[in-house]
């Protein structure tokens, strides 16, 4: 009878996109609790490495350099041979981590079943049929080593440290702990996850006249001329701009509010995995890949213009499936949350 395998060092890989990084944690937990005593090294890239900071299933995280030139390059292939890593887990499965993932020399390798990268594997995973929340996809590279995800819920931990800074900083800017407090994101890179300024300014409008809150806007490094304009556009004043914190000092902030609405972007993620209620404005992505199913307290609103299926962006030049959604459509999703919230309904 052949023993159960059970790996002692394990390499995960997940470069890029900070959501996408919180969508493995769920697999990640799965593992630490199968395999209580392996060494777990997470490979990705700033600033998604801030993740990992706080978490007790990951012993090491390894920030794989934006720009790497042929001596780090090298240098990276020589560190991960010298682990002598006994599985290797490509969340990621791009042509690039697929080669990361067999020069790590692990004997098992695991990743999509994706036409030329599946070579680097010895144990290649289709993608369930159908639309599926973005955490089970990763979570179904579990499958060749029998293990379920359990919960599918992303999660980030907190340190008292990050909860120190969210309360100071909201202290001073006139937040108190009666306040009804929502984050407001009107930022993203990509254009077709965009929402209209003008619309975010008319909602946070009546977010202050009708219920009464107090709008945090957060951004990030290069993302100011979305705020500024966000800010033009109101009627009414917005809390302060503030220094941009970490990803760890934004999900403490996010825990802190009452309510986040925003676009498909990763603070909606960060929302989801410290528990706020959210509403997120979908353009072409599908909310269903980057939603809880059936949660009570995660909203949706998003349009398809008939193309979503067969997008051409970038030469995509209307993009009617954000600029389609309606101003009454988020005002009516953000009206239920907050229904919702303040009548306990959230389970």
């Amino acid at each position: 009878m052949s023993r159960p395998f059970r790996p002692e060092r394990i390499l995960l890989i997940q470069l890029r996109r900070i959501g996408d990084v919180l969508m493995t944690t769920p697999a990640v937990r799965a593992l630490r609790q199968a395999y209580p005593e392996a060494r777990i090294v997470y490979l990705t890239e700033a600033p998604a490495d801030q993740i990992f900071r706080n978490s007790p299933h990951v012993d090491e995280v390894w920030s794989f350099p934006l720009k790497a030139g042929v001596r780090q390059r090298w240098a990276m292939v020589r560190r991960l041979k010298s682990q002598r890593f006994d599985l290797a887990i490509d969340f990621h499965s791009h042509p690039r981590t697929a080669l990361i993932s067999r020069v790590s020399g692990a004997p098992r390798r695991i990743g999509l079943d994706l036409r030329g990268r599946r070579w680097a594997y010895t144990d290649p995973v289709q993608l369930p049929e159908g639309r599926h929340y973005a955490a089970v996809h990763k979570g179904a590279l579990l499958g060749p080593l029998g293990l379920e995800l359990g919960s599918i819920l992303p999660e980030v931990h907190l340190g008292t440290e990050e909860r120190a800074y969210a309360e100071r900083l909201l202290s001073g800017l006139g937040v108190g702990p009666e306040d009804f407090l929502v984050a407001l994101l009107p930022v993203s890179r990509q254009p077709y996850k965009v929402w209209p300024v003008d619309r975010y300014a008319r909602l946070a409008d009546w977010l202050v006249e009708r219920h009464g809150a107090k709008v945090l806007i957060p951004w990030g490094p290069g993302e100011e001329s979305f705020v500024r304009q966000l800010r033009a556009a109101m009627q009414h004043e917005a809390l302060p701009d503030y220094p941009v914190p970490s990803l760890l000092e934004l999900a403490a902030l996010l825990e802190r509010a009452d309510l986040y609405v925003g676009n498909d972007a990763g603070p909606r993620h960060f929302a989801i995995a410290v528990g706020t209620p959210s509403v997120g404005v979908f353009g072409k992505p599908h909310p269903e890949n980057w939603t809880p199913p059936g949660s009570p307290i995660h909203h949706t609103v998003s349009y398809d213009p008939g193309c979503k299926d067969a997008c051409t962006y970038p030469r995509c030049s209307h993009l009617n499936c954000i600029n389609g959604v309606s101003f009454e459509a988020v005002q009516e999703a953000t009206g239920q949350a907050i229904e919702d919230i303040r009548h306990g309904r959230l389970s």
